[in-house]
C-alpha cells in the first residue's frame, strides 16, 4: 500500500548551503497549511523541503514521496538552471490540470517568458499586493515594512494549496483561470559565468577532494558566483562548448583537478586549455597534500604555474578553496569586465 501524499513540495534554485529567506517562508507557508489542513485519506499533514542542493540530491536517489502541489520560487537562477526535481515541468506547455498541480511564486520581480509553466497562477497571487509583482517575494519577506503583505500572500496561498490537495479530482480555480498577462519587457541577458572543470579522462565536474562532509568544489565555486548576480555554467573541458578553443566569450574560472598533472594523456589536454584560455580567466588548482608528498606537491604547484601566464592559485584544503574561489570569481568578473571596456562599446553582458 502506498503511502499518503504530502500536501506540497517547496522547489527552489539550491546551493550547498541554505537560504535563510527561502527557509523563513517554507516555514511560515507550511504552518499556515497545517492550520487549515483537514486531510482525507491518502493525505497526510506536512510538505516536502530540501534546503541544500545536496540534500535535493540524496533525496532523489532515496525516492522523493509524492505531493499534490508542486511550489516552485521562480528567480533568474531558477530558469538559468532548473532544479532536477522540477526541470522537465518548466516549459510544458500550457498549465497542466493534472496531479501534482503547480503553483509557482514569483521570488523575483524579473518575468520570465509566457511559456514559462505556471506564470498566470503566479501573478494571481498578488493581485491585492502591488508589491508582489514589482519586487518579488523575496522583496517582501526582507523588509519589514511589508509584513502585512506577507501575511496576506502566505494566506492566499495556503488556502489555494489546502483546496487543490484536499480535492484532487477537481481543476483548481487557480488554474481554471488564466488572466492574460503584458509580454514582459525586453530584459537585458542574464550575466552569465563559466565555471570550467579541468581532470583526468572518465571523471566528471563533480568531486570532493576534501571529505564528503564538505561538499563538491563545484558547488563551493557554484555559490561564489551567484552570490555576485552571476549565473554559472559548470563545463567539463575540453568538451566546453563556446569558441574553438572551448571557452566561451563570458567570465569565469578554471578548476585544475592536480591529478591532470600525473596522467600525460589529459596533461597535454590541460596544457591546450590553459595555453589558449582567455586572458580574464583565473585559474584555482586543487590539491590534497599527502603526508609524505610535500616535495612532490611543490613540484606540481611549479609546473601548473609554468603552464598558465594568467597565474593559479593553490587551495590544498577546503578553507584554502574557499577563499581562492571567492577571490578567483571576483578577479575573473573584473578582469572580463575591463577586456569588454577595452575592446570597444560593450551594452548587454553575455
Amino acid at each position: 500500500m502506498s503511502a499518503p501524499d504530502y500536501y506540497f513540495a517547496l522547489i527552489h534554485a539550491r546551493t550547498s548551503i541554505p537560504n535563510q529567506w527561502v527557509e523563513g517562508f517554507y516555514h511560515q507557508l507550511d504552518l499556515e497549511v497545517r492550520r487549515r489542513a483537514d486531510p482525507p485519506h491518502g493525505l497526510r499533514r506536512g510538505s516536502l523541503y530540501y534546503p541544500t542542493a545536496g540534500d535535493a540530491r540524496w533525496a532523489l536517489e532515496a525516492g522523493i514521496p509524492s505531493v499534490r502541489v508542486l511550489v516552485p520560487l521562480y528567480s533568474r537562477e531558477f530558469l538559468h538552471e532548473p532544479p532536477p526535481d522540477f526541470g522537465d515541468r518548466l516549459y510544458q506547455p500550457g498549465d497542466p490540470a493534472t496531479m501534482p498541480f503547480v503553483h509557482p511564486v514569483l521570488w523575483e520581480p524579473h518575468l520570465p517568458a509566457r511559456r514559462v509553466n505556471g506564470l498566470a497562477q503566479a501573478t494571481s497571487l498578488g493581485t491585492a499586493v502591488q508589491e508582489y509583482g514589482d519586487y518579488g517575494m523575496v522583496a517582501i519577506c526582507r523588509l519589514s515594512a511589508y509584513t502585512e503583505e506577507l501575511r496576506q500572500l502566505i494566506e492566499e496561498l495556503a488556502d489555494r494549496l489546502v483546496t487543490a490537495a484536499e480535492n484532487p479530482d477537481q481543476v483548481p480555480p487557480w488554474l481554471r483561470t488564466r488572466p492574460e498577462l503584458p509580454m514582459p519587457a525586453r530584459r537585458s541577458p542574464a550575466a552569465r559565468f563559466q565555471i570550467t572543470v579541468v581532470r583526468p579522462r572518465g571523471r566528471g565536474v563533480d568531486w570532493s577532494p576534501f571529505g564528503t562532509d564538505v561538499g563538491w568544489v563545484t558547488d563551493r565555486a557554484r555559490d561564489a558566483a551567484q552570490r555576485l548576480s552571476l549565473l554559472p555554467e559548470i563545463v567539463l573541458g575540453p568538451a566546453a562548448p563556446g569558441s574553438v578553443n572551448g571557452f566561451h566569450d563570458t567570465a569565469g574560472v578554471l578548476l585544475l583537478d592536480a591529478a591532470v598533472l600525473d596522467d600525460p594523456p589529459s596533461r597535454l589536454i590541460a596544457e591546450g586549455m590553459l595555453r589558449d584560455m582567455p586572458s580574464w580567466m583565473t585559474v584555482v588548482m586543487v590539491m590534497v597534500i599527502r603526508p609524505d608528498g610535500d616535495d612532490r606537491s611543490h613540484e606540481l604547484v611549479a609546473q601548473a604555474r609554468a603552464m598558465t601566464r594568467n597565474g593559479v592559485q593553490i587551495a590544498r584544503d577546503a578553507r584554502e578553496f574557499q577563499r581562492a574561489i571567492d577571490e578567483a570569481v571576483i578577479k575573473a568578473r573584473r578582469n572580463f569586465l575591463r577586456s569588454r571596456r577595452s575592446r570597444g562599446p560593450w551594452g548587454d553582458l553575455p
